[in-house]
């Protein structure tokens, strides 16, 4: 099994801080790979630390932005996130700034609601673009509200297991006839 076919029961993911959670499993999902997951986390823990950082150092909020993403295929692999921070953030970065100590007393948005391209020039946000992680749709925003209850959570779970089953079961049942 390769590591992007890797899943594991969402509820293992709760095992973790809250605010180090990237969205993964925030929206009732069964289950979910656990590697892209850390990354995802990584990721998370860099936003909080330093996002409100990156009209200093703009290769922060491409690298962010796909360690981050929702799309979890799109996702960096942990060796991809170094290779870009080595190749693009490090060479275009002052090492003066590389050894800054992280803020205690600015004021913290949750990664996926702030607009690390916001204070970017337009040339480097048309040029990195493709990295640029869209804001959270409104759907996605209700389904992870809702689903801090846990009864609407099962709900939702047991949804997405009968779409699932009705996707994937069925084409099971027919090959077996």
């Amino acid at each position: 099994m390769s590591l992007d076919e890797c899943r594991l029961p969402s509820y293992v993911s709760y095992n973790t801080f809250y605010d180090q959670v990237p969205g993964d499993t925030l929206q009732g999902e069964l289950d979910f790979n656990p590697f892209a997951f850390d990354v995802g986390m990584l990721g998370v823990m860099f936003c909080k630390e330093f996002q409100h950082m990156t009209h200093v150092v703009p290769m922060w909020a491409p690298l962010f932005d796909r360690m981050t993403t929702r799309d979890v295929g799109r996702r960096f692999k942990a060796s991809e996130a170094l290779q870009f921070f080595e190749e693009q953030v490090i060479p275009l970065t002052p090492k003066s700034i590389l050894s800054l100590t992280p803020d205690a007393n600015r004021a913290y948005k949750a990664y996926d609601y702030y607009d690390r391209w916001k204070y970017l020039d337009s040339d480097f946000v048309e040029k990195w673009a493709a990295y640029r992680e869209p804001p959270v749709p409104r759907h996605i925003h209700f389904l992870r509200e809702i689903c801090l209850y846990p009864w609407v959570f099962h709900i939702v779970s047991s949804i997405r297991r009968g779409a699932r089953f009705l996707r994937h079961g069925w084409t099971i049942l027919i090959r077996w006839k």
